[in-house]
């Protein structure tokens, strides 16, 4: 999706990857910028008066009063030349509620005029919890949840962590896509991480550690092989995947086969460089 803004020296071009996010998850849009004059652009911002805002406004037309300050930084940008800046609009305003909004970018050239894109319409949705817990007690009760959400044409998997004594929502994190012909495996460890394991894709399963706020601590992906993954907690608290093979990034598979070659050892098909 996107959204763009023209004048006679600055192309300015508002974009997102989905028409729909997950309710209080991540909002990823993108400032796209290119200089179409004759002469180099210089983007400042000044005392309290930023070179580019982002607003936001619910479908009835209701604006969105913004958070937190979004400080984006200068720009020079010479004849011909693009940049491009992420934002997520979720750190900066609370569209938490079900429903659609739309975004635009006004960007204060060096003349003082306002360049402002169209609006690009996106929906905040509910998903489907698949799995709950609550794990400690009292002020640190934190409630972990797993929703799936539909994508068009896919389906993604989330985490979300809440603590309700102290009305705190982490962002819901994004796992990856996932295949909903099984419900995720789930266990906690001793130091009460989460270890997931899940279907991405026709025998393909990825397991994912996080943290006790739902933050990223390791991941792991493997096919189906004489078995498929399965999880399992040790009686000392330690949580192993056992089954299926691990399916290695390409990056690594080419460092490895590097250090093969040079001490002679047979590369298997397929993976020399």
């Amino acid at each position: 999706m996107a959204a763009s803004g023209l004048q006679a020296q600055l192309e300015v071009h508002l974009e997102t990857p989905k028409a729909a996010y997950l309710q209080y998850s991540q909002i990823p849009f993108t400032i796209c910028l290119k200089n179409i004059g004759g002469e180099e652009i210089a983007l400042a911002s000044a005392a309290e008066s930023p070179w580019l805002e982002l607003l936001v406004q619910s479908r009835d037309g209701m604006l969105i009063r913004p958070e937190k300050k979004f400080s984006p930084p200068d720009k020079k940008l010479k004849i011909g030349e693009s940049a491009v800046l992420p934002v997520d609009l979720a750190a900066y305003f609370l569209v938490r509620e079900l429903g659609g909004y739309q975004a635009r970018a006004s960007v204060r050239l060096p003349s003082g005029q306002t360049l402002l894109t169209e609006p690009l319409d996106f929906l905040v949705g509910r998903g489907e919890v698949i799995w709950t817990q609550t794990r400690g007690e009292g002020m640190e009760r934190r409630v972990y949840s797993l929703l799936k959400f539909y994508e068009d044409p896919n389906v993604g998997l989330y985490l979300r962590v809440e603590v309700p004594e102290k009305n705190i929502v982490y962002p819901s994190r994004r796992l990856g896509p996932y295949l909903p012909l099984t419900k995720p495996a789930v266990e906690f460890d001793a130091q009460n991480h989460l270890h997931l394991l899940y279907q991405t894709a026709a025998g393909v399963h990825r397991m994912t550690v996080v943290s006790e706020d739902g933050q990223m601590l390791r991941e792991e992906t493997r096919q189906e092989g004489a078995e498929k993954p399965r999880i399992r907690k040790e009686p000392s608290g330690e949580v192993v995947i056992e089954g299926g093979n691990v399916i290695l990034p390409n990056s690594l598979r080419e460092r490895l086969s590097t250090l093969q070659a040079r001490i002679g050892a047979v590369v298997p098909p397929g993976e020399k460089n």
